[in-house]
């Protein structure tokens, strides 16, 4: 048994808001399981083999991203000014270009991007889902993954639903534990309604949760309105899709009757305010979703769109445009905006009795911010308001999963990343040169 203990503002994020301002957190770094979360003044009682932090550091569990897709960090910069399937449609002929080792390489990219930006758990919805598992054993982190099921589209890589539901009962548990898994429906519009019922069945059956987008764009909206007649929401009603609690990401477009039936089911929401503003698309109705009761978490979304993987971005965007639209300063806490990346994003990815609060006998995922003084000022009369407004992914300077150290003084440990970057560049450069002008084909319109 080795013991680490780390000082500081600890911010627990349990659901009392235990906040210690000075602050001791002990755990096993062999067992990487939590011991103690106690006062500082108690120092003498823990045994400490190592002993981190000190003044001016804040530390909480690690961030929760739920809902990205990590692989797509090789096209980051491509496709500005395209919105909905404009968009998807480029994205998804470059992705039909996609090697399995390709997958691996490119979000361990990411993975270094997501540590040096304090998160240690992010659910991702892609394809050759195998080769992000091998990324996650190699890097440690923590991660939820689906194989993603695209059917309407010529170029996007082809699993079905056994495929996803195959993959998610292989890999429930790999990385010793560390990865966890969901069943991939792309949306209600890249794929059949008979596949979703599919998916629903296998589902509720073997009590898989499933991971879609949902409602993102109004393309989307008003592509489900004239196939089927009804919004993204009554649709999902409609096949069963709610009865299975799923996992949605976006949620943008949400009528009167839309919230009735999400507050009725209460399924989660993955929100990343970035992506779907800088795309040009509306405002979800979070303060409404959280008061009917459901699950809203935060969440990036893919680097190509999100850019950085940074939900202290994401944060400050959830305060800024919730009470824009509300007209109600505040209308979201910044309390709660960290409990949407840590406690609350936990429970919306099944693994609140493993992480996203510090508590003895919960899983040892921390963040350490070492803040500069002139962002500090007010961390100790309100350090919540502090964190979310003043602080990023800057301050951002040890990261632990299960115990193990991963990120010190802001870099991570163990990868050769400009070896690895270099290895992206030669994706990059492999894909757009096979692309070539088939590119051209796609109109902007």
């Amino acid at each position: 048994m080795s013991t680490t203990c780390i000082k500081g503002l600890v911010l627990t994020m349990d659901e009392k808001g235990t906040v210690l301002p000075r602050g001791l957190v002990v755990f096993d770094g062999v067992d990487g399981v939590i011991t103690a979360v106690d006062k500082e003044e108690n120092l003498g009682k823990h045994k400490c083999d190592v002993l981190e932090g000190g003044e001016n550091h804040v530390v909480m569990p690690g961030l929760i991203n739920t809902h990205t897709h990590t692989p797509m960090i090789v096209f980051q910069g491509l496709f500005s000014g395209l919105t909905g399937f404009n968009w998807l449609k480029r994205v998804w002929f470059l992705e039909g270009l996609l090697k399995p080792s390709d997958i691996y390489l490119s979000a361990k990219m990411a993975m270094v991007l997501m540590l040096e930006n304090g998160i240690t758990t992010f659910s991702d919805h892609y394809f050759y889902e195998e080769e992000v598992v091998k990324a996650v054993e190699e890097v440690g982190m923590r991660a939820v993954l689906a194989k993603s099921i695209v059917e309407y589209s010529e170029h996007a890589p082809k699993h079905s639903v056994k495929d996803s539901v195959d993959f998610a009962l292989k890999y429930a548990n790999a990385a010793g534990g560390r990865v966890s898994t969901m069943i991939g429906i792309h949306s209600l519009y890249s794929c059949s309604i008979e596949t979703v019922r599919e998916a629903v069945e296998a589902s509720l059956s073997t009590n898989i949760k499933i991971h879609m987008h949902f409602s993102e764009s109004l393309h989307e909206v008003e592509h489900v309105k004239e196939k089927y007649g009804t919004t993204p929401a009554e649709l999902a009603e409609k096949v069963g899709l709610m009865e299975a609690r799923p996992l949605l990401a976006h949620a943008t477009y949400l009528t009167d009757r839309d919230l009735e039936i999400l507050g009725r089911y209460k399924p989660g929401v993955a929100y990343s305010p970035f992506t779907i503003m800088s795309w040009g698309q509306g405002v979800a109705r979070v303060h409404e979703l959280l008061e009917k009761g459901v699950h809203v978490s935060l969440a990036t979304d893919g680097p190509l769109t999100s850019g950085d993987l940074c939900l202290f971005k994401e944060m400050k965007f959830t305060i800024a445009v919730q009470s824009s639209v509300y007209r109600y300063p505040g209308r979201i806490a910044p309390r709660n905006v960290l409990e949407m990346a840590t406690r609350i994003a936990a429970l919306n990815l099944g693994l609140e009795n493993k992480v996203g609060s510090l508590e003895p006998g919960k899983r040892a995922d921390i963040l350490v911010l070492k803040p500069r003084l002139s962002r500090s000022i007010g961390l100790h009369e309100d350090p919540y308001h502090t964190v979310v407004y003043n602080l990023g992914c800057e301050s951002v300077s040890m990261v632990y999963v299960n115990g193990k150290k991963l990120v010190d003084r802001g870099n991570v440990v163990g990868i050769s990343v400009e070896r690895l970057y270099k290895r992206v560049l030669d994706i990059r450069e492999r894909i757009m040169n096979e692309a070539g002008s088939g590119m051209e084909g796609f109109s902007r319109h």
